[in-house]
């Protein structure tokens, strides 16, 4: 019975290399590559995701209704704006 030795490399891994015609070190390099390429790829696009849904939520204008105490915001650059539960038209709040 012939034992098996994990240790030595298999001779099935550098045939499959020499038939696509890549060095065990460029299959590699190339592998690990894509790989940094696909994780930074993933990470600008959820940074520029997140900056456009952050910039949409700052662009609003906080009110404060005089009438019915309601808080609720509007469009931006709009200085007046009716509010949603008593219709009273109200001024943008100031910090």
């Amino acid at each position: 019975m012939q034992r098996l030795n994990l240790l030595e490399p298999r001779a099935s891994c550098p045939k499959l290399l020499s038939v696509i015609g890549l060095d065990v070190d460029i299959f590699f390099l190339l592998y690990l590559g894509s790989g940094f390429a696909l994780l930074f790829g993933l990470w600008f696009y959820y940074d520029w995701k997140d900056k456009h849904l952050f910039e949409a939520q700052r662009s609003k204008v906080i009110y404060h209704c005089i009438k019915c105490s309601q808080i609720y915001t509007g469009a931006h650059g709009s200085e007046e704006c009716d509010c949603p539960q008593c219709g009273f038209t109200n001024g943008r709040l100031r910090f």
